[in-house]
């Protein structure tokens, strides 16, 4: 018996390292090494943040209590909250692999696996009520701890242990079973239960065993037939080939879905069927074009809304961390497997902006939504025997993936993706190890300076990505100038020696964002950086303003007395150019706020004549509001003509949490 189980183990083993460098070589892109990427600047300290008072400040055996005691009958989903803050902890780990991180690991992983059943069933729910309402989405978030904790640390225990819980799972769904696409929560067409393709398909990887492959392509294929929950079938595959706008998409819970088209991703990986790629890129770039509001994040009360077009309403309960999350982690899945730099781009907006207003400045907690107008609100306490929410355990997931984008791999050399103070170190195809050194206070300035470090002169491609704003820029090498396109990477070939040096500098001037669903609605971006007004620098006026592009042409006449005026012009055209408005640094600004800038403003104070121009302090999007005060608010979208007496709605709170009378606060620190 203890042979067999040897060479049991063995061959899981081979035959995952074997299955993971076949899925490997789809990637465009690899992940960098997390623990070679020592990232500073205000990414790095929000990520320090994030671990130390966050994540690895947890009372971590409280995830474990809802399998012990299936606390989730009745329709719960405390079952989700094990592996939602796992995940974040084998992230954190892999960016510090500290002695103390490893042993919470390790302590936590066994606690899951005492709970498994002898059948190997690994549940949050009892046995009577398989397939509750959450069972299965629980159950995926478990297996995703469990492939975190083998990934890390090689202990195949865990690994069993998901291979069990997966065959648990087969036999009450697999084929001529229960389907999946019938269980879960019916309002949300069965999305929550479908979305355990992912983690099916990364067991297959790391065990090589045909088996699980053959359940993930039959759960795939259950998406395309019809079910009791969806009459016409999820169809996930074919509308997103069909570019149906994702809120017509079986049902259009925005987190859930969004973590399916993740699972397609992974099978492409195993499979090579390009269709199942190429459907999750059009899924991705209709969600981009439809859902994606301009800091980076998406939906309204957890639901895609046509969120591009009505960004700038008063949405209920606007864009979940979950989404935001969610998003980034599809886009980084899409980055690795296409190489395209609009992902990137993407990741950047959402991590500057959604993802960093969301978070709590010192990192132990998150809000629930973030709102583009009004006041921010605190996640409630979700769940108190956890003592988290949904966005707390999940909003880590999203930064702390940072590492593994900030620099990648190529078959040609490294790949720069993010642009901030720090370190990274990685090895050639060579074996030769390289590092980069980034001195830079982007996207605070526009100068960045990358240095690299070699122990001897090598040919290879340093490749950086050129944000598709930053349309004005240089690219220098040793001073030499290299030519690049806005949107593309920047792909220098050459030999590298030690002491090369790259410089860009980017272009931060200030962008005018016209609004998609409406004309008269313009915001203002700096790079990737969100700007808005924040009451704290701005106060209520009986006036009203325009936004005042640079170029603005004012008309003066000297037999007026010399009076200026600007004259009208349609405000919008389909060849609109791009337009640009000065920025100016604040000489003051609160000291929780990370950049402010004066903008100008049009003040027409009598009608055709007599114009001038009055500047506004407008901060980050991620700083605006920050103080999760009702008497903290702020805003994006800047309507023309802004009223001045109107611009702050109060008490917005209510449409960010309708469950009781009272604002949620931030849990004392124990």
């Amino acid at each position: 018996m203890y042979i067999k189980r040897i060479t049991f183990l063995v061959t899981i083993f081979l035959l995952g390292i074997l299955n993971i460098k076949v899925c490997a070589q789809r990637d465009i892109l690899s992940p960098g090494v997390f623990s070679s990427a020592q990232i500073e600047g205000v990414i790095g300290q929000k990520m320090r943040n994030c671990v130390e008072n966050g994540v690895m400040a947890k009372n971590y055996e409280l995830y474990t209590v809802p399998f012990k005691n299936k606390l989730d009958n009745g329709g719960g989903f405390h079952g989700e909250f094990w592996g939602k803050w796992y995940t974040s902890a084998a992230l954190a780990y892999a960016w510090q692999p500290t002695v103390a991180y490893r042993d919470i690991l390790d302590k936590s992983a066994s606690e899951l696996i005492k709970t498994q059943d002898a059948d190997g069933r690994l549940s949050s729910y009892s046995r009577a009520e398989d397939f509750g309402y959450w069972d299965i989405w629980g159950r995926k978030y478990a297996l995703l701890g469990l492939i975190a904790h083998y990934d890390q640390t090689g202990d195949k225990k865990s690994l069993r242990a998901a291979c069990r819980a997966t065959d648990a799972l087969i036999e009450i769904a697999g084929p001529g079973k229960k389907k999946l696409t019938e269980t879960g929560l019916q309002i949300i067409g069965s999305l929550s239960s479908c979305s355990v393709l992912e983690p099916v398909v990364l067991v297959y990887e790391r065990s090589g065993d045909k088996k699980y492959l053959d359940f993930a392509e039959y759960l795939v294929k259950l998406w395309s037939e019809p079910n009791t929950y969806n009459p016409k079938g999820l169809r996930l595959v074919e509308d997103a080939l069909a570019g149906v706008d994702p809120i017509l998409i079986a049902a259009p819970k925005g987190y859930e879905m969004m973590s399916c088209y993740e699972g397609l991703c992974e099978l492409y990986r195993v499979t090579g069927e390009k269709r199942l790629l190429d459907a999750a890129v059009k899924f991705g770039k209709s969600v981009l074009k439809k859902e994606i509001m301009i800091v980076g994040s998406g939906s309204s009360g957890e639901l895609w809304c046509d969120g591009a077009n009505r960004q700038t309403e008063m949405l209920e309960q606007p864009m979940e961390t979950c989404v935001t999350v969610t998003w980034m982690k599809l886009c980084y899945k899409l980055l690795q497997l296409t190489g395209d730099p609009v992902w990137a781009d993407n990741m950047e907006v959402s991590l500057y902006n959604a993802l960093m207003g969301a978070m709590i400045d010192e990192g132990e907690w998150w809000a629930y939504f973030s709102p583009l107008i009004g006041e921010r609100m605190p996640s409630p306490m979700q769940v108190p025997v956890c003592e988290s929410s949904c966005c707390v355990a999940n909003g880590p997931r999203g930064l702390l993936i940072t590492p593994g984008w900030s620099v990648m791999k190529s078959k040609s050399g490294p790949v720069i993706n993010l642009y901030s103070k720090g370190n990274w170190t990685q090895k050639l195809e060579t074996g030769t190890e390289l590092k980069i050194t980034q001195e830079t206070n982007y996207p605070e300035d526009k100068d960045i300076l990358i240095r690299i470090d070699l122990p001897k002169p090598e040919q290879f491609t340093v490749s950086l990505r050129i944000p598709a704003w930053s349309k004005n820029m240089n690219l220098t090498v040793n001073d030499e100038k290299i030519d690049c396109v806005p949107g593309t990477y920047a792909q220098i070939k050459r030999e590298w020696k030690n002491g090369d040096q790259i410089q860009l500098e980017m272009d931060l001037r200030g962008r005018i964002i016209r609004a998609p669903g409406s004309v008269n609605d313009l915001a203002v971006m700096r790079g990737p950086i969100v700007l808005a007004l924040d009451n704290r620098v701005v106060k209520n006026e009986n006036f009203n303003l325009w936004l005042l592009p640079q170029g603005t042409q004012w008309v003066q006449k000297d037999e007026l007395g010399g009076l200026k005026y600007v004259l009208p012009k349609p405000t919008h055209t389909t060849d609109s150019p791009d337009q640009y408005i000065e920025l100016i640094p604040s000489a003051t600004k609160p000291s929780d706020v990370w950049m402010a800038f004066e903008v100008p403003f049009l003040y027409r104070y009598t009608h055709f004549f007599d114009h001038k121009q009055i500047n506004l302090v407008m901060c980050d999007y991620a700083s605006a509001g920050n103080q999760y005060s009702g008497k903290n608010l702020f805003r994006v979208w800047l309507p023309q003509p802004l009223f001045m007496n109107d611009i702050f709605p109060e008490n917005t709170w209510h449409i960010l949490y309708r469950e009781g009378d009272t604002r949620p606060v931030v849990p004392l620190k124990k």
